[in-house]
C-alpha cells in the first residue's frame, strides 16, 4: 500500500507543486490522514481555487532551488542548483575565476539519471539535491550530450 505520507513525500521531493498543495489541502481539510491509503484521494472534491492560491502564495515552499546550466569551452557545461541565476554567476567566478558565460534554467534535467564519476553513484538530481546543505552549490561539470558529472577541481 503507497500511503498518503509516501505520496506527499515523493510530491515535495519531485517539485509537484499541485500535488502536494492538493495533498496538504486535504490534510489541513481532514479529508485524509497521513496513514491512509493514497488511492482515498482519488474520491476527495478538491478546492481547486483553494489549491491554486495555496500554490500562488508557495505555502509549501517548493520549487526555490533549481537547477542551472552555464555554458563552458569546448562543449563542457557547468551544473549548478541554487535560486537564482546571479547566485550562479557569482559562485562560478569564485570557483573558477572565468569570465560570465551564458546560463540557462534547466529544469527539464533534474529528472536525468546522472552518473557522478568521483564516486560511481547513478541517481537523478532531484536525488542528488537532498545531499546539498546550503545553496548556491556547484553539482558538476558534463560534456553536451553525456550523462556523466566531472568535478572539477576548484580554482583550475
Amino acid at each position: 500500500m503507497i500511503t498518503v505520507q509516501d505520496m506527499f513525500d515523493y510530491a515535495l521531493e519531485m517539485d509537484l507543486s499541485h500535488l502536494s498543495h492538493s495533498i496538504y489541502w486535504a490534510l489541513l481539510k481532514d479529508q485524509v490522514t497521513f496513514q491512509d491509503d493514497s488511492k482515498k484521494l482519488q474520491t476527495i472534491e478538491f478546492d481547486e481555487v483553494e489549491i491554486k492560491r495555496m500554490m500562488e502564495k508557495n505555502d509549501l515552499n517548493i520549487g526555490n532551488i533549481k537547477l542551472f546550466v552555464m555554458d563552458g569551452p569546448d562543449d563542457w557545461y557547468a551544473f549548478y542548483l541554487a535560486e537564482h541565476s546571479l547566485d550562479v554567476y557569482r559562485l562560478h567566478e569564485e570557483l573558477f575565476r572565468e569570465p560570465q558565460r551564458n546560463i540557462t534554467r534547466a529544469d527539464r534535467l533534474m529528472i536525468k539519471r546522472m552518473t557522478f564519476m568521483e564516486t560511481g553513484a547513478e541517481e537523478c538530481l532531484y536525488e542528488h539535491k537532498k545531499e546539498i546543505m546550503n545553496y548556491p552549490a556547484y553539482v558538476g561539470h558534463a560534456k553536451a550530450g553525456e550523462h556523466v558529472l566531472y568535478l572539477v577541481e576548484v580554482g583550475a
